[in-house]
Parts: structure tokens; C-alpha cells; sequence
């Protein structure tokens, strides 16, 4: 899920889900005597260093590919971060030497603050560094670590699915004639003649690829593989903007991402492969939103699975996700309560479009706020002004202006066709108690009487076995889809479309 509040963003660029103004991190302080007995950098060689980035519970991995100075040729470098999906991203003031390490990252959707500045000095045998991140008025440990230049590197994730697959799979495109948005997606094909039932996936808030890829986990090429080998087809696309798809996820909206849904849904009409009379979807977090919206326009939609669906406004859910990361993060009651309240005050702002003079005021009281919490130190006055600069850049669109004002129970009211919703107990971005009834309460005041609510025990939003559910838990968890959560939604939908009697 990638709702996370304007409280958290501040930390898009990098830092994943621990915003800068959460962190306590204190700067790792480089040895710049050493002398390396072992000279390291020779000119024009490439290196392949492995690092990680000490974040608030968690440690994030990347690896950089530098290249020395060579006569009039500068130092060059890209760098990758398998969790975050980034590969060759374009590194610039970089300094290899005998001594230290340096480079930015500052890719092209990155405002100035947001540029990432790497600095590590090198230990005497050259082949380790000590040394620190700063980003967006954050500064957090780095360590380094040469590497041979075929070592495997990334998060281990067992479960992500390896040939040789027993369905056939293919690439497809279709439009959504609306506004002739194209969208790129895969689809999965049981064995056998058919005609086989088929879910299509709804990703989360924000450009999501097909596979959902976050962190380095795949949940939906995960859940596509199990339904696959359970007879039931699968179409899943990358969202607008990304991938082979056309269009801004950023300048639309759910009513636009319904509107895709509903191309999909005709587009598998087409299929001779397909079961025109059991074709449903499946939605994770905002999906859980955008599905039901689908759905209440259109009867060919004969099933819905809602994962991790919000059943109240975006502005509440946002305030609530925020006290319930802070909670898990291990933050007090009395630090939430007063967080909560600028979080508030900034969502009130926002709601009824106030001068931007207040609304940076607010933003800057809320990430002061986060800091203290957080026990980090105040920021200068120049960085809190960038990271607020930065927090309400992110909201200045209109997906987010229509977000803040859904509610999603209008859709669920009118929806007919059987529904299962699912949250795990942890989820912290979406938290079971709010949410869960109401998504109930909303599709049987509609009429619907094929209602299947359940609370997944030991789960977070990402339907992960976890222990807090907190946000920072999610990349260093190797599992990528509970198979308790995958064996609920195929046997639900196998008894849905006539496949189990």
C-alpha cells in the first residue's frame, strides 16, 4: 500500500517509509586520518561496492558501480536499490579516492532537498567504508563493502515465482475508450481448454508496475502464480504512467482508475479464453477502493475481493494511519496525540483549500512535531521550509485533493456482487477496527447478502507475517504473501465461480 500521510511525505524519494522527520539516526563520523595501506582506487577501474543505509528499524541495501577519475575523464557511478526498484540510477559529483567515497544521487523528479548525498571514508584495506547519508535534512549511517562484480546482490524473496510455470501467460494492451488511456498488462492462463474464470488486480495508491513491486516483493506476480495454478485466470497492468501504460497516476483520479478497470473488463469479453460470466477484481489498499467503484457501474463485474480496502474518508484514514504507524513505531500516546492534532489542523487546511501561506505554516508545525516524537533534532529553518515545500508538492494534484475528500461506502453501497474483504490484524495503514465494519455495514445497508468479512490474524498491509505491522517491517520481512491470506482468497473465488461445488 502506498497511502502513507503527509506527514511521511518527505521520505518519497529515498528513504522509503521513515520520514526524515521520524529519524533519530545520529551521523556516523568517518575516520579522515586513516591512511590505506592498500591503495583501492585505481584510475579507470570499476568498482562494485555493496552498502546499506541505517534507517529507523530497518536497513536498506543498495549497491553502487563507480568509476575513478581517468586524465580529463571524471568520476562516474550508477547506483541501484533493489527494494526500492531502482537500477542505474545516474550518480554526479562522484569522488573515488585512496581516501574516501562520494556521490548524489538526484534523479530528475527530485527537488533539490530531496538529492541524496552519500560521503564514506575508506578503512585501511580499502575494501570497507564507514560514512552517511543526508536527505531532506536527515542524516543516517552508511556502510560499505567491496564486492566482486558478479556477486549476487538484493533481498532474498523466496516466494517469488521461477519456471517452469504450468499456465501460459502473455502481453497484452488495452484502451480505456473514456479517455483512450492505454494500458500494458500480463495475463495468466490456467491450463486447459476452458473458458476459465478471471480476477484483474487494482494496485495500491501511487505508480504501481503489474507485479505491485515494492521493496523488492512482487505481491501480485505472487498472487497471480497462485490463482493461475488454481484454475483461475489472472490480468494484471501497470498503472497509468508507467511501464507500457499511457497516462498520469498523479493527474487522474479513482473515478479514473475505475474507468480502466471497466477497459479491462471488456477487454477480456474478448478472450475466448475467458469465462465472460465470472470475470471479477481483486483490489489491494486504494484498489480496495477502486474496485467497488468498478463495480457499482457495471454488472459484468461478478465478484470482488477487497485487500486491505478503506471503509472510511481519505482524510480520516490519512490521520489514522499516521497515530497507527507512530504506535507500532513504539512513539507514546502523548507524542501521537499532539502529532495528531497538527495532523488535524493541516488536513482542515487542505480540505477547504486555505492560502498556502497557512498551509506551510501547518506543514512545517507537523513535521516539527514528527521530530520531536521521533527524538530527532530541530531542522534549520532552510530545511524545514524545503521539507515542507516538498510535503505539499506532493499533495498539489489531483489525485490526492480527490483522495482526501472519497468515501468509499457511497460505492460499497451499490455494489451487488459477492464481496470478500480482507485486513491483516497489524495492518497499520489501513488499521481493521475503523475500516472493516464499515466496509460491512456499507455493502449490507446497499442490500448486498454475500458478505465475507474477515480480520487475518498476524498480518500487516502488505498481508505479511509480521510482528508490529509498522511500515519499516516490510522490507526486511522475506515472506512477500502470507499463503494463508492466498489460500482465503482462492478458495473463496473457487466457490464463487462454480470451479468448487
Amino acid at each position: 500500500m502506498k497511502i502513507l500521510s503527509p506527514a511521511m511525505a518527505c521520505a518519497a524519494w529515498l528513504v522509503f517509509a521513515p520520514c526524515p522527520a521520524l529519524a533519530a539516526a545520529a551521523p556516523a563520523q568517518p575516520d579522515t586520518n586513516v591512511t590505506p595501506a592498500v591503495p583501492v582506487a585505481r584510475a579507470g577501474e570499476p568498482q562494485r561496492w555493496k552498502g546499506e543505509i541505517e534507517l529507523p528499524g530497518v536497513k536498506l541495501e543498495f549497491v553502487a558501480l563507480l568509476t575513478p577519475a581517468q586524465g580529463d575523464a571524471p568520476a562516474a557511478g550508477t547506483l541501484d536499490i533493489p527494494m526500492q526498484g531502482l537500477k542505474d540510477g545516474p550518480l554526479s559529483e562522484v569522488v573515488v579516492s585512496h581516501e574516501r567515497i562520494a556521490f548524489v544521487l538526484a534523479l530528475p523528479q527530485m527537488p533539490p532537498q530531496a538529492h541524496a548525498r552519500f560521503s564514506a571514508a575508506l578503512a585501511p584495506d580499502g575494501q570497507s567504508a564507514k560514512g552517511e547519508l543526508r536527505q531532506s535534512g536527515g542524516v543516517f549511517p552508511v556502510s560499505m563493502t567491496r564486492i566482486a562484480p558478479d556477486a549476487a546482490v538484493g533481498p532474498s524473496r523466496p516466494q517469488e515465482p521461477k519456471p517452469p510455470f504450468p499456465y501460459t501467460q502473455r502481453d497484452v494492451t488495452y484502451v480505456n475508450a473514456q479517455d483512450g488511456t492505454t494500458l500494458a498488462g500480463t495475463l495468466t492462463i490456467p491450463p486447459g481448454d476452458g473458458p476459465h474464470p478471471v480476477a484483474v488486480l487494482i494496485t495500491g495508491s501511487g505508480p504501481q508496475d503489474r507485479d505491485e513491486t515494492i521493496l523488492g516483493h512482487k505481491p501480485f506476480w505472487v498472487l497471480a502464480d497462485h490463482l493461475s495454478r488454481r484454475g483461475i485466470a489472472v490480468l494484471r497492468s501497470d498503472d497509468r504512467g508507467v511501464g507500457g501504460s499511457s497516462g498520469s497516476t498523479a493527474q487522474s483520479t479513482a473515478h479514473d482508475f475505475a474507468a480502466d478497470v471497466l477497459a479491462a473488463v471488456a477487454f477480456l469479453h474478448t478472450q475466448p479464453e475467458i469465462d465472460a460470466r465470472n470475470i471479477g477484481v481483486i483490489g489491494h489498499s486504494e484498489g480496495g477502493i477502486v474496485g467497488p467503484i468498478a463495480a457499482s457501474r457495471s454488472a459484468d463485474i461478478a465478484f470482488v475481493v477487497i485487500l486491505a480496502g478503506t471503509g472510511i474518508n481519505g482524510r480520516d484514514i490519512l490521520t489514522l494511519q499516521s497515530a497507527a504507524i507512530m504506535r507500532a513505531s513504539g512513539i507514546g500516546e502523548d507524542q501521537i496525540a499532539t502529532v495528531t492534532a497538527h495532523h488535524g489542523a493541516l488536513m482542515d487546511l487542505l480540505e477547504r483549500r486555505a492560502p498556502q501561506d497557512e498551509v506551510i505554516a501547518a506543514t512545517k508545525a507537523l513535521i516539527e512535531s514528527q521530530r520531536r516524537a521521533g527524538g530527532a533534532e530541530p531542522l534549520s529553518d532552510g530545511d524545514l521550509t524545503a521539507a515542507a515545500q516538498q510535503a505539499i508538492a506532493s499533495m498539489d494534484n489531483p489525485w490526492f485533493r480527490s483522495f482526501l475528500l472519497l468515501d468509499p461506502r457511497e460505492a460499497l453501497r451499490r455494489v451487488k456482487a459477492p464481496v470478500l474483504a480482507l485486513i491483516g490484524s497489524l495492518d497499520t495503514q489501513v488499521p481493521p477496527a475503523e475500516n472493516l465494519p464499515e466496509i460491512e455495514k456499507a455493502l449490507r445497508d446497499g442490500g448486498n447478502r454475500d458478505v465475507t468479512a474477515k480480520v487475518l490474524p498476524g498480518l500487516n498491509h502488505l498481508f505479511q507475517t509480521a510482528v508490529t505491522g509498522a511500515p519499516a517491517e516490510y522490507a526486511v520481512i522475506e515472506e512477500t504473501f502470507a499463503p494463508a491470506a492466498l489460500d482465503e482468497i482462492a478458495r473463496w473465488i473457487r466457490v464463487r465461480t462454480g470451479l468448487d461445488k
